[in-house]
């Protein structure tokens, strides 16, 4: 995440509306100024909304409608805004149906493109039923996929486009050297 605010939201002018997960809003280095920020998780059981101006407001993953509702308050600027996150992987974990996180992806995405939006979304494959996870991919226009491999003992990190939007899909290459692979564990 930390990666993806410096390189891809450090050159915008409007700032991001930031829908954190697993990550912890406190384990970033630094948020743009003036970005709304939504933490889309469990603190010990219960979730309280922060009133103190600059911080996260908690949301609960299971809720759906105050997930829906932040991204529609906090989206207000101007058609350029850029919305990003890795909250859907707390989402679907506590998704009731497949079908409710269906159709919250039906309503995001449609909000997503009337209000001309861009939406950067990250999802561990890993961890999800593939099912899910070929859902969510449906709901991109650009899919970026990223895998460990090992080659002769060492681990290195490839990368593929799948470009829904134009048919392009480019097969694995190896990503910039100064990526470190995501496990260390062979």
């Amino acid at each position: 995440m930390s990666r993806l605010l410096n390189d891809v939201i450090g050159e915008i002018d409007q700032p991001p509306v930031l829908l954190f997960g697993p990550t912890a809003p406190e384990d970033l280095t630094s948020i743009p100024i003036n970005s709304k920020v939504g933490w889309v998780t469990f603190v010990d059981g219960n979730v309280q909304s922060q009133s103190q101006p600059g911080s996260a407001q908690l949301i609960s993953p299971d809720n759906i409608l105050e997930v829906n509702l932040f991204i529609e308050q906090a989206a207000t600027g101007e058609s350029n805004q850029v919305i990003m996150g890795d909250f859907l992987d707390n989402m679907i974990k506590s998704a009731t149906s497949p079908e409710s996180f269906y159709s919250f992806l039906c309503q995001l995405a449609s909000r997503i493109r009337m209000k001309k939006r861009t939406a950067v979304l990250v999802i561990k494959e890993d961890i999800h039923d593939r099912p899910v996870v070929e859902m969510v991919k449906r709901f991109a226009d650009i899919v970026l996929e990223f895998r460990d491999q090992e080659e002769e003992g060492a681990l290195t990190v490839e990368m593929r486009t799948l470009n829904f939007a134009d048919n392009i899909y480019t097969r694995w290459v190896p990503f910039p050297e100064g990526l470190k692979p995501l496990s260390t564990s062979c």
